[in-house]
C-alpha cells in the first residue's frame, strides 16, 4: 500500500511506494520515490516480484543482473534499462522489516502511458500515430543491429510520453541471437505462429510480428486480440472495414505475415513508407453511400451509410419498421447500400456491402451476414416483390434475393465474369441489365431467359455508374476517372453522349421516368438534375437545387410517379421531392 518502504538490506527504507500502477504476470508495478544518500529524491518505477521462494528469487535476480549489464553495454537509445536489488518486503517506516526477501526491478520513471492507452486517447490523428510507430521501429532496429532481441514487445511494454517520445521497457527476456533459450515467452495476442522453443535460438522475426500487432493497436485501438494463425488476413480485413485503403491495410499487415522471412526487416523503411501512407490517408466519409425511396405515405425516406454504419432520415420516421442502425452485430462501415420495400406488406429491407467486402442484409429483426469477398452492390425490388442485389464474388456475377419470411437465396452466374458491380436495373419482368467492370472493360450483362454481354467502350475503374429503363431501352451513365459523365444507349449501338457539360462529377443516379431518364450528378459545383425535354423543347433541361459541393446523389420514383432526390451536400443530407404539379420542393429530414 502507499507509504510503505523497501530497499536493499543495508538501507531497507531507501524507496517509498507512492501509487500502484498495474499488475502483470508474477509482479506488481508501482510508482515510487528513491531518496539518495545526499537527500536527493527521484521518481522510479518499482517492479516487485511476488515470488516468495528464496531460491527462485535469487535465480530471477541473477537473470535480471545479466539483463541490466547487457542492456547498459548495448547503449540503445530509449531502451529503459533497469537495475535490481534484493531486500525485505515493503513495511511501514520505522518498523522492523518483515521476514523473507523479495526481488525488485527498479527503472527510471517515464512520464508516459502504455501504447494502447495512448492510442485510445490520441487526439492528434494519424500523423501522431505514424511518428510513434517510426520511433518504436528505430529502437527495435537498433537492438536487432546489435544482434539482440526483446522477445516481449507488447502495448504494456511500450510507453509514449506526452510529447510523443517512445520508450521500450521490461527487458526481462532480452536475449542475444547466438545463445540458446532457457525459457520460452508467450504474450497472448502478440506472438507469431512460430512458437519459441527452449533449447532453440531466438529470432528477430518475433519482435517484427509484435511490432505489427502494435501497429494494429495504434490504428484500431478498440479492437480485440488478434488470432495469431490468421493475423495478417484479420488485420487487413479489419482495417479496410474501418475505412483504411487497401494499400494501407496491406502495408500494416506485412509484419504479421505467417512466413517469418517475409516480414519487413529492418523495420525503418517499412515505418517510413507507412508514415507517408498515414499522412496521405483521408478518413472514410461519414456518408459514402446513399439510397432514397418513398415511405408508406409516399414521403421520402433516405437511407445513408458510411463510417457510422447505416442511418435513416425523413419526415415522420417510423422507427420500429427500420433495420437497426450500427450495432456490434451489424456492418461497421458501409461502401454500398440497396434499399427497398418487399413483400405484400412492403417491408423495408437493406442489402449493404461493408468496408471489408462482406454482404449483409437487414430488416426490422436485425442484420445477417450473407457472403464475404464481394465487390460492389446494386439492385432493386423486382416485379415479384423480392429485394434483389447483384454483386461480384470470386470473379463472377452473383445475385441474392430476399423477401419477408424467406431465407436469402443466392445464384452464381458462372458464365458472367465480373470484378465489380456498378449498377443494375430490371428491364422487364425477369430480365435484368447489370453493369460490371471486368479486366480492362466495362460490360453490361443482360440476364434473363438467356445471358448475353454488351461491351461498353468506357474507361475501366469507373468513378460511378447508373442504369435506368426508358422507352428506347435501358440506358447507362458512366463517370470516367476524370469525372466526365457519358450517356450510353444500350442495345442499339448508338454512340455515347457527353452530358456533364465539362463539369466533373463525383456521384451519379438515374431514374427511368415519364418522357425519358432523369439523371442526377453531384460534384464540387453542387447537384445538377438533367430532366427530359418537355413542352416542345428538344433539349433536356437542367436544374440545380444547390450550388454547394456534393459527393453522393440518389433518385427514386414513387407509386404516384413523383421523383425523390437525395444528396450528400458538404457531409449534410438534403432532399427534394416533386409536388402534385411536379414542381420540386425541399423536404425537411428528421433523423
Amino acid at each position: 500500500m502507499p507509504g510503505l518502504r523497501f530497499g536493499p538490506e543495508f538501507d531497507p527504507e531507501q524507496y517509498e511506494l507512492l501509487e500502484f500502477h498495474h499488475r502483470g504476470g508474477e509482479a506488481e508495478v508501482w510508482r515510487a520515490v528513491r531518496t539518495g544518500r545526499s537527500g536527493l529524491k527521484e521518481l522510479v518505477a518499482a517492479k516487485i516480484m511476488l515470488e516468495r521462494d528464496p531460491s527462485e528469487v535469487r535465480r530471477w535476480l541473477g537473470r535480471w543482473d545479466d539483463v541490466s549489464h547487457n542492456a547498459h553495454r548495448l547503449a540503445v537509445t530509449d531502451l529503459v534499462v533497469p537495475s535490481f536489488l534484493l531486500g525485505p518486503s515493503p513495511h511501514r517506516p520505522g518498523s522492523p522489516p518483515g521476514d523473507g526477501v523479495l526481488g525488485y526491478q527498479i527503472s527510471p520513471w517515464v512520464e508516459g502511458v502504455p501504447l494502447h492507452r495512448w492510442a485510445r486517447a490520441n487526439r492528434d490523428g494519424l500523423p501522431a500515430v505514424a511518428e510513434v510507430l517510426v520511433r518504436l521501429c528505430r529502437i527495435v532496429d537498433e537492438l536487432h543491429r546489435k544482434r539482440w532481441v526483446h522477445r516481449d514487445i507488447s502495448p504494456a511494454n511500450v510507453l509514449v510520453e506526452p510529447e510523443g517520445r517512445v520508450k521500450l521497457i521490461d527487458l526481462t527476456f532480452l536475449a542475444p541471437l547466438d545463445r540458446t533459450l532457457t525459457v520460452a515467452v508467450f504474450t497472448p495476442g502478440h506472438v507469431p505462429p512460430e512458437a519459441e522453443q527452449v533449447g532453440g535460438f531466438p529470432a528477430t522475426a518475433k519482435d517484427l510480428f509484435a511490432v505489427g500487432t502494435l501497429a494494429r493497436s495504434l490504428l484500431l485501438p478498440e479492437h480485440g486480440r488478434l488470432d495469431q494463425r490468421t493475423a495478417a488476413d484479420q488485420a487487413r480485413r479489419e482495417l479496410v472495414a474501418a475505412g483504411f485503403s487497401e494499400e494501407l491495410a496491406g502495408w500494416a499487415a506485412e509484419p504479421l505475415h505467417h512466413d517469418p522471412d517475409r516480414r519487413p526487416a529492418p523495420l525503418g523503411p517499412w515505418a517510413a513508407r507507412g508514415r507517408e501512407l498515414l499522412r496521405a490517408h483521408r478518413p472514410l466519409p461519414r456518408t459514402s453511400c446513399l439510397a432514397v425511396l418513398p415511405d408508406t405515405a409516399g414521403r421520402p425516406l433516405v437511407v445513408a451509410g458510411g463510417s457510422d454504419g447505416v442511418g435513416y432520415s425523413g419526415p415522420g420516421l417510423s422507427v420500429p419498421e427500420l433495420p437497426a442502425t450500427r450495432t456490434s452485430q451489424g456492418p461497421p462501415t458501409l461502401r454500398e447500400i440497396v434499399a427497398g420495400r418487399s413483400g405484400r406488406a412492403a417491408e423495408l429491407a437493406v442489402f449493404a456491402e461493408d468496408g471489408a467486402g462482406a454482404l449483409w442484409v437487414g430488416n426490422r429483426s436485425g442484420w445477417w451476414e450473407v457472403a464475404r469477398g464481394v465487390a460492389g452492390a446494386a439492385g432493386a425490388v423486382n416485379a415479384s416483390g423480392e429485394l434483389v442485389v447483384w454483386t461480384a464474388r470470386a470473379g463472377v456475377l452473383q445475385s441474392f434475393r430476399w423477401s419477408p419470411g424467406v431465407t436469402v437465396t443466392g445464384q452464381e452466374l458462372s458464365g458472367c465474369p465480373a470484378d465489380r458491380v456498378l449498377a443494375a436495373t430490371e428491364e422487364r419482368v425477369g430480365t435484368w441489365s447489370v453493369l460490371v467492370e471486368h479486366e480492362d472493360r466495362v460490360l453490361c450483362w443482360r440476364v434473363g431467359a438467356e445471358v448475353r454481354p454488351e461491351r461498353i467502350a468506357a474507361p475501366v475503374r469507373a468513378r460511378g455508374a447508373a442504369l435506368a429503363r426508358s422507352s428506347a431501352g435501358p440506358q447507362a451513365v458512366i463517370l470516367g476517372p476524370d469525372g466526365a459523365a457519358r450517356l450510353y444507349p444500350l442495345g442499339g449501338g448508338a454512340a455515347p453522349v457527353e452530358i456533364g457539360e465539362s463539369e466533373p462529377a463525383l456521384g451519379v443516379a438515374m431514374a427511368g421516368h415519364r418522357g425519358g431518364p432523369t439523371i442526377a450528378l453531384a460534384g464540387t459545383g453542387g447537384v445538377r438534375l438533367r430532366l427530359p425535354a418537355s413542352g416542345g423543347a428538344r433539349r433536356p433541361r437542367w436544374w440545380r437545387p444547390t450550388l454547394r459541393p456534393a459527393t453522393r446523389v440518389a433518385l427514386s420514383v414513387g407509386d404516384d410517379w413523383r421523383l425523390c432526390l437525395a444528396a450528400v451536400v458538404e457531409d449534410e443530407l438534403q432532399c427534394w421531392q416533386e409536388d402534385a404539379a411536379y414542381r420540386w420542393q425541399p423536404v425537411r429530414l428528421d433523423t
